[in-house]
């Protein structure tokens, strides 16, 4: 009876040990998921920026070939 209760104590040990890790890398994966949003987004402002540069300087040369 008490190995018993000892194997059922050292399962519940691991079974709280294991939710644990469970919260854990849930917590760590919706940061990584944040960071990967961030990320995403702030790539999408920049080549938007740089379209919008390339469009500004296309703009240019034609008004300096239209003073040539």
């Amino acid at each position: 009876f008490s190995l018993n209760n000892t194997l059922e104590e050292e399962l519940r040990i691991e079974l709280c040990e294991q939710q644990k890790l469970i919260v854990h890398l849930k917590s760590e994966l919706s940061l990584k998921d944040k960071m990967i949003a961030e990320e995403t987004a702030g790539k999408y402002a920049a080549y938007k920026r740089i379209s919008k540069l390339q469009q500004e300087m296309n703009l240019l040369k034609e008004a300096m070939n239209a003073h040539c």
